[in-house]
């Protein structure tokens, strides 16, 4: 799936799967939000669409390169966990939506290490092939230093890289008074990527079920009764 999905002279980058922890640097102001003192209520990092062709795919790496109305480039990571999404291949044509979100709250001292997770899906949309992608990245931190009026926090991530940050987002800043050095947080950021195959079309009658990758066999349409 796209994560970062930002925009550098016309091309979209990122693999999929982003890590969590740079979504603390996004520098784009928010609106307020409540949350508690040990609780940063989840905030929309990212919420774009777009409609795009299939470039290449790579079955190795499981990258798909795509290229926009606008001719910019966009990079789709298919993660291995991810099965259960319609095919693609080159000249496809999609539609593209990239919704992210990212939460962060203290961490209670020896509680087991927050796990990441990775769901899809597929169906249909209008009777077009459709899939769905959605990853849950979560890493703890420690803090190092954290300046609330600054809006600033230093930390030490799990690979011992140590990083200062200015936090933008006011839904994260409220939870800056109450940390102190020391504390471990967890860091989770939300990744979903929904497109669909607008050069495809499912004639029948089709239903899929609620769970996730699996769908009933597409029904041939019903033919209409004879006239008298």
């Amino acid at each position: 799936m796209v994560s970062s999905t930002q925009r550098k002279a016309g091309r979209w980058t990122g693999p999929f799967l982003r890590p969590a922890l740079a979504a603390l640097s996004l520098a784009v102001a928010g609106g307020a939000i409540p949350s508690s003192p040990a609780f940063a209520q989840a905030v929309i990092t990212g919420n774009q669409t777009t409609t795009a062709t299939v470039e290449t795919v790579d079955a190795q790496t499981r990258m798909v390169l795509l290229r926009d109305r606008k001719g910019g480039l966009i990079t789709l990571t298919i993660p291995r966990d991810a099965r259960d999404l319609p095919r693609l291949e080159p000249g496809d044509r999609i539609s593209l939506r990239f919704f992210q979100t990212m939460a962060a709250d203290i961490a209670t001292p020896g509680s087991p290490q927050p796990e990441s997770t990775v769901s899809s899906a597929r169906g249909y949309a209008r009777r077009h092939p459709h899939g769905t992608m959605v990853s849950f990245q979560r890493e703890r931190v420690r803090i190092l230093a954290v300046d609330p009026a600054a809006h600033k926090v230093t930390f030490i991530d799990p690979s011992d890289i140590t990083r200062t940050v200015t936090i933008r987002k006011k839904a994260m800043q409220a939870l800056l008074p109450s940390l102190k050095v020391g504390d471990q947080v967890d860091v989770t950021t939300m990744d979903a990527v929904s497109f669909s195959v607008l050069n495809r079309t499912i004639n029948g009658d089709v239903s899929v079920t609620e769970k996730a990758g699996t769908q009933e066999t597409p029904k041939a349409a019903a033919k209409p009764a004879p006239g008298p």
